[in-house]
């Protein structure tokens, strides 16, 4: 095979393989004999047919075959050059030359030079982890406030009470749903719960949060309120609108008393036992999130003055992933969809900027792991194929049947395993 190999850029390689013709036809012989022996043709017995008979029945499979496995022999070829190392195949093209020869262009994306940090130097101390009584008590309200009930109440509604009211908005005394019939609860509400004195963007309208304060069931009161410019809703942006407000019914949040009731709801046996439980489970949050830390400081070191190009394959399969990531986050946090796909552009360009940092991340852990000839165990492989499994809620055995997500939870094990030996000054577990 003749090949050529021009430089695109420090990470990229157009490569040229030619397949001589003689090549070409022993790889047509070969599988057109395979072909010939498992074919079961009508009036032939198995493997009895004559191959031209064969050659005419199959000679799409057999021609796909064919540049298989000289698509196979291209790559092989490519992959004993000593001046690069194959990162991925970003795109493979295949045309005929003069005669009967055949040319296939493969563009390869291969791994950067760089040269390896002195990671032994990395020095990056465990942090102790204390769990205080502040903790607990926190830890405990909040398990309270899940378990809370809002019950009705005579009362004036306090900031955090619940209060179901109707309302309707105008402007200039005309309803807003004459103005925008799409305006939903911009506009009016016929029932609804509304908790007093809310703020955040959650909250549709802040003035009716802050206005049902201080009411009572079948109290009115009148709030105004005046949207952005650039707010969703053409029609009301930069409109004063006026709301006569209705309050039916008030409800408190009442938390449990941490009695025998509750404290059997919960599993344990005394109160002793649940603070001890959290004490436990905050401890536990804690150092995982200090060694998450330790472990990202410890990446930043080795990742300081290190500026080598990367594969751009690379940096977008990252950036793939963690765009859905960063989209799913402003999501929760109450973007609404039309407004995500005006943020696209910088959604994408956060993606690639931390999809750059983990890829780098990646080559420099993984030339260490290849320096210090670490390897993965089956045993280890098993763990890490069942955490992630647990973390992705896949059940094992489906997972297992993924081989490309398993290589990727090999890598992924190997070059933990290479942060480990950094954290631990070269000393291997």
């Amino acid at each position: 095979m003749d090949i050529k190999i021009q430089e695109t850029n420090p990470t990229r390689r157009s490569v040229t393989v030619t397949v001589p013709a003689a090549t070409v036809v022993a790889a047509e012989k070969e599988v057109l004999k395979g072909f010939t022996r498992e074919a079961a043709l009508p009036g032939f017995r198995p493997g009895k047919a004559p191959e031209s008979v064969v050659r005419l029945k199959y000679s799409k499979q057999i021609a796909d075959e064919v540049s298989q496995r000289l698509l196979s022999q291209g790559y092989e070829r490519i992959q004993q050059e000593k001046g690069f190392t194959i990162y991925t195949v970003a795109d493979v093209q295949k045309d005929e030359a003069s005669g009967t020869d055949v040319i296939f262009r493969y563009e390869v994306d291969v791994v950067p030079e760089f040269k390896t940090p002195d990671w032994k130097s990395v020095k990056i101390p465990a942090e102790t982890v204390a769990v205080t009584e502040d903790d607990i008590e926190a830890h405990l309200k909040k398990i309270l406030e899940q378990r809370a009930r809002y019950e009705k109440t005579e009362d004036a509604a306090a900031k955090g009470d619940y209060v179901r009211i109707g309302y309707v908005g105008t402007i200039d005394g005309k309803p807003v749903s004459e103005i925008d019939a799409e305006a939903k609860s911009y506009g009016s509400a016929e029932s609804t719960w509304e908790e007093a004195g809310a703020e955040g963007e959650i909250v549709a309208v802040p003035a009716i949060a802050k206005a049902v304060i201080g009411l009572k069931a079948g109290a009115t009161a009148k709030a105004e309120h005046t949207f952005t410019a650039t707010h969703e809703r053409e029609a009301l942006r930069g409109k004063t609108v006026q709301y006569a407000i209705t309050a039916s019914e008030v409800r408190r949040k009442e938390l449990p008393k941490i009695d025998e009731t509750f404290l059997k709801s919960v599993g344990v046996k005394d109160e002793a036992e649940l603070r001890d439980q959290l004490r436990k489970g905050i401890e536990g949050s804690k150092a995982q999130a200090a060694e998450t830390a330790r472990r990202e400081k410890a990446v930043d070191a080795l990742l300081a003055g290190q500026d080598f190009p990367l594969p751009e394959s690379a940096i977008n399969s990252v950036a793939q992933g963690l765009f859905y990531q960063y989209a799913e986050m402003r999501m929760r946090s109450g973007t609404k969809p039309e407004e995500l796909e005006t943020q696209r552009d910088d959604i994408l360009a956060e993606a690639k900027k931390a999809a750059a940092i983990r890829v780098r991340a990646q080559f420099v852990l993984a030339r260490i792991a290849e320096e210090e000839k670490l390897q993965v165990s089956q045993q280890e492989l098993g763990a890490a194929i069942m955490q992630a499994a647990q973390s992705t809620q896949t059940p094992p055995e489906k997972l297992v049947k993924d081989r490309q997500r398993i290589a990727e939870i090999r890598r992924d094990a190997l070059l933990n395993k290479a942060l480990d030996l950094v954290l631990a000054g070269g000393i291997a577990a």
